[in-house]
């Protein structure tokens, strides 16, 4: 068994009841089922921080994606586009993991009718955004996601006219994807730290920060968040293990320029979903084509540095997300694959398994102030077992639903939700309000 908070690795075994965690013991406890572990490695279920799970109809294939690589709790709404409760928990009644959502910028600014993504919004607009986010935030919203790349244009008063709401609530979580990547991420990122200083307590999250960072800047980035925390800001971040990052074509992040970011052009370019997917936009004016005719496409940019994805993921205060996001069951194999291949290459770097383990358990659960991630008595029986050995994640960007090898079980609530990729049953998981968190 791992206990990703001291570090400690120890043969016991855990008695359940009632959905937690009744007792650790050496002795072998009466039990009406059995779960052999012996040879495996027992751990807290996963935490995921930053997933997408918008597509109204098809919760299924992303949350069963995540349980199978081990994920037992996730938050999503993250980037902005964190729907609002009415539009989205009628369809998430029965979750397949425990599953919380966040109110996004975006999708207030849209529930508004300000839909010009390079235009700020009116003070009119502004206003009912305020309103509509004081109604999610008592309902039990788990806080505002900004993605403020999508919306370049958006002034600091619109940001903050929004904060100013959210302060009066308690545990708000705020992350946000910075508004550059590339050169202008350090400054980017600033942005987000000035504001994590100026609404202390509040907690910020930078998130995804290898993708936007790791073009040569990430080492300084690095050192002006511990700065900020080191000046009393609540400042956290998150990483997946792939060079490679996934958005739509139509997005503000790939208006003509965008190679002067990256270093590389439409050659590094792989179309991720629809009828033209594993084709790449130097091919035939796709770039033209699709952005004109199919903005909603995926995109999956092969242009991040690995060795500073590496070195972020390896940051002892830096928690695993997957950042899982798919159109039409296809996407970034970030959501079936992210835990196990953060896992594998934590330990082929040198970490231990307990210290691989707390960046996908207990640290991410403490930044969003969720009672997961630790096996002890009357917590949730939220647990996975894995074979080290085995150990690794197979989705690539041909086939991005693979499951991964080496995830034995998945147990939510007490109850086996997977074994050895197999789905049992219906959904286990529940739908989280951050008042009951």
């Amino acid at each position: 068994m791992l206990f990703p908070d001291d570090g400690r690795e120890e043969k016991l075994n855990i008695a359940v009841a009632g959905g937690k965690i009744a007792s650790l013991c050496h002795d072998e406890p009466e039990a009406e089922t059995v779960i052999d572990a012996a040879g495996f490695y027992v751990s807290p279920g996963f935490v995921d921080s930053h997933i997408h799970d918008e597509e109204r109809d098809d919760g299924d294939t992303v949350e069963q994606a995540l349980l199978r690589q081990g994920v037992t709790t996730a938050i999503a709404g993250n980037c902005g586009t964190g729907p609002l409760a009415e539009d989205i928990l009628p369809y998430r009644r029965h979750p397949w993991l425990n599953l919380g959502y966040l109110t996004g910028h975006t999708a207030l600014r849209e529930a508004v009718g300000a839909t010009d993504t390079y235009a700020p919004a009116s003070r009119k607009q502004l206003e009912d955004m305020r309103r509509l986010l004081r109604r999610e935030l008592d309902g039990g919203s788990f806080g505002i996601s900004f993605g403020l790349e999508y919306l370049p244009n958006t002034p600091t008063e619109e940001i903050e006219a929004l904060l100013d709401v959210a302060k009066d609530f308690k545990r708000i979580w705020v992350p946000v994807h910075i508004r550059s990547d590339g050169p202008l991420a350090v400054a980017a990122t600033d942005e987000v730290l000035d504001l994590a200083r100026k609404y202390r307590p509040m907690r910020f999250q930078i998130s995804h920060t290898a993708s936007m960072t790791a073009f040569g800047h990430l080492a300084e980035v690095l050192e002006h968040i511990e700065k900020a925390r080191a000046d009393g800001a609540d400042v956290t971040f998150d990483c997946y293990p792939y060079d490679a990052f996934c958005t739509k074509l139509g997005s503000a992040i790939f208006d003509p320029g965008f190679e002067k970011r990256w270093g590389k052009g439409l050659e590094a370019l792989e179309v991720g979903s629809g009828p033209y997917r594993g084709r790449w936009l130097d091919e035939d004016d796709l770039y033209a084509k699709l952005r004109a005719e199919d903005p909603d496409c995926l995109i999956i940019a092969h242009v991040i540095r690995t060795d500073e994805m590496e070195q972020c993921l390896a940051h002892p205060d830096c928690a695993v997300a997957s950042d899982s996001l798919l159109r039409n069951k296809q996407g970034h194999p970030r959501a079936a694959g992210t835990f196990p291949r953060a896992l594998r290459m934590l330990k082929d770097n040198g970490f231990t398994w307990p210290e691989a383990i707390r960046k996908c358990t207990s640290l991410p659960a403490d930044m969003t102030w969720l009672n997961k991630g630790r096996i002890e008595a009357g917590a949730d029986a939220d647990i996975v077992v894995f074979d080290a050995r085995r150990l690794a994640d197979r989705a690539t960007f041909a086939e991005q639903l693979l499951p991964p090898d080496g995830i034995e079980w998945v147990i939510l609530g007490g109850t086996p939700a997977v074994r050895n990729n197999e789905i049992l049953d219906g959904p286990k998981g529940r739908l989280m309000n951050r008042h009951d968190s």
